[in-house]
């Protein structure tokens, strides 16, 4: 079998591997025209609204020409919310441009729980502005999906960069069990605690 037609099976399975993704392994072993095939086939699934999966894959098949594609096809509005966050979380490793920050912060206050989650997840903990730390802020204060809050929680932590080793495993234990908090004062303490480790 071809790494092609591996590719093409992958959107036919139902199995543990199409939950694992459209992995790298995938185009690995792809000639140069099995990966502008590949590119080609995902992009068609892109241009009706695409998922996380299709534009991931898109990424993996021929970077470069993602980038121009998935610029062209956000601002047309055609994205389905999953393929805009997968969309900003690409282009944003690949050139600084703040206003895809803005794409993380809408859906992080989007009525649909997963995309709640996959914003908190993808958002680039490197780029800290004054609106995303209210933004998870907000999220960790009134957040009642679990899996949501988690990532609220934990990208705010990685934003300020406190982790076990670089506070000691007490003191981040302390944090990260204030932040999931039920009483609200205890959380804003947390966020206190955060701030004064920033200076």
């Amino acid at each position: 079998m071809n790494a092609y037609q591996r590719f093409l099976d992958f959107f036919s399975m139902q199995n543990k591997e199409r939950l694992d993704g459209l992995s790298e392994s995938y185009f690995t072993d792809m000639t140069h025209e099995e990966r502008e095939m590949a590119f080609d086939y995902l992009l068609k699934l892109v241009e009706k609204g695409g998922t996380e999966e299709s534009v991931h894959g898109l990424f993996r098949a021929d970077r470069n020409r993602a980038g121009e594609s998935i610029k062209r096809l956000m601002a047309m509005g055609v994205l389905n919310g999953d393929a805009q966050i997968a969309a900003a979380w690409n282009l944003s490793r690949i050139e600084n441009d703040e206003s895809l920050i803005q794409i993380f912060i809408r859906f992080m206050a989007d009525p649909d729980e997963r995309l709640r989650e996959k914003a908190a997840y993808y958002v680039p903990a490197s780029k800290l502005t004054p609106e995303l730390k209210s933004c998870l802020q907000a999220m960790i204060r009134v957040e009642t999906e679990q899996l949501a809050r988690i990532h609220a929680v934990d990208k705010l932590l990685e934003c300020y960069g406190v982790s076990e080793e670089s506070v000691g495993k007490k003191e981040y234990l302390s944090i990260y069990r204030n932040l999931h908090n039920e009483d609200l004062r205890t959380k804003e303490n947390a966020f206190k605690q955060l701030e004064k480790l920033s200076t």
